[in-house]
């Protein structure tokens, strides 16, 4: 069944609005016509049933016949701070951190971090895949995408793990105790030139903790969906519903 992101406020009793982009990707793009039955997502993790009662380019309504409140998962949220990646790059890392679960992606400009563009236009297109990303993966609360910022203008939680991953740090590798402190996961990688020594010390200055991904050079792109999912699986955001986390304790 298709899956499309409503507005919660465009929601009245039985009945809900679609309009922008989503009305025209039902009428325009996949052709559905009334009597068509879809699920909506509303991004607070309500998912509603219901079929189309009439559809235009610029506004569909749903009737809805059901409702039910869907939890992500019970892992810790995982803050995600990426320097920008030149051409499409940065796109894979958006779309893929939906799809792993990340909860914010933090854009960073850092000394040697390409892809610099128009940022309205970056964030509007970046917003446009992540939707995207969360109807294809099924999830229900859409990952949050920061304004982009330097490293010292990003907003950190106030507790939880710290964790850079940086190819300056040769001898210290991912642990399950570095996940042990409570709160948000935050994690730091370079772009393709990686973040120079003074960036690196900026943030163990901040409490991020070195850890390296082996010996292996990696793209930029290939690092972070392997630190993304290293600590997913590690908090228990890759597990069954009924499979305890292997690395945190409850």
């Amino acid at each position: 069944m298709r899956r499309f992101l409503v507005d919660p406020r465009n929601i009245a009793g039985s009945l809900a609005t679609l309009s922008g982009s989503e009305a025209h990707h039902i009428a325009a793009v996949l052709r559905l016509r009334p009597e068509s039955s879809v699920e909506l997502i509303d991004g607070q993790g309500a998912v509603y049933q219901g079929h189309l009662e009439s559809v235009s380019n610029t506004l569909v309504t749903v009737r809805l016949s059901s409702r039910r409140q869907e939890v992500e998962d019970t892992s810790p949220p995982l803050v995600l701070l990426q320097p920008l990646l030149k051409g499409k790059k940065m796109d894979v890392v958006v779309q893929k951190a939906t799809e792993l679960g990340v909860h914010i992606l933090q854009p960073l400009v850092t000394r040697y971090s390409e892809g610099r563009g128009n940022p309205e236009r970056q964030a509007e297109r970046w917003e446009r895949i992540m939707i995207e990303a969360c109807k294809q993966c099924r999830r229900t609360q859409p990952m949050r995408i920061a304004p982009l910022t330097d490293f010292n203008g990003a907003p950190l939680p106030d507790t939880g793990p710290r964790l850079l991953f940086w190819e300056g740090e040769s001898t210290v590798s991912l642990r399950p105790e570095h996940l042990s402190a409570p709160g948000p996961v935050s994690l730091l990688l370079g772009p393709e030139g990686g973040l120079h020594e003074q960036e690196a010390e900026e943030a163990k200055a901040l409490g991020f903790q070195p850890v390296s991904l082996g010996r292996r050079i990696l793209r930029a792109e290939t690092a972070t969906l392997a630190a993304v999912a290293i600590v997913q699986y590690l908090n228990g955001g890759l597990q069954a519903a009924d499979c305890p986390a292997p690395g945190r304790k409850s």
